[in-house]
């Protein structure tokens, strides 16, 4: 009843030889955007969240990539700041242990003494 037609759409494209993709890579080049200083980062933060549809790709990019930075910075600040924290910790902990062997050293003193006056 019904016959099976052949397929009316194009075959699909072949894929790219090695030689293509070398040559391809060749050409790519990548732009980096230029820092800005803080001032117009500032500036540039804020047009982005009130009229984010007025930024350029290049512009959006670059806050992405400032924001970015500031982002690792701060991850590595507090990795810094708990590597700090749990030194401080450790020594806490070894003066409270030293001024306790102190007080227990200047009480046996304080006893000794008391046990010769006595005497």
């Amino acid at each position: 009843m019904f016959k099976k037609s052949k397929p009316m759409v194009e075959p699909p494209p072949t894929a790219p030889t090695v030689e293509e993709m070398l040559a391809d890579i060749e050409t790519f080049k990548i732009s980096q955007p230029t820092r800005n200083s803080a001032s117009n980062t500032a500036a540039l933060e804020n047009v982005l969240l009130t009229e984010p549809e007025n930024l350029t790709l290049e512009t959006w990019w670059q806050v992405f990539d400032e924001y970015d930075q500031k982002v690792k910075k701060l991850a590595s600040t507090e990795g810094t700041l708990d590597a700090q924290r749990e030194k401080l910790l450790a020594c806490k902990e070894n003066l409270e242990k030293k001024a306790k062997e102190l007080r227990d050293g200047i009480h046996k003193q304080q006893t000794l003494i008391k046990d010769t006056v006595d005497c």
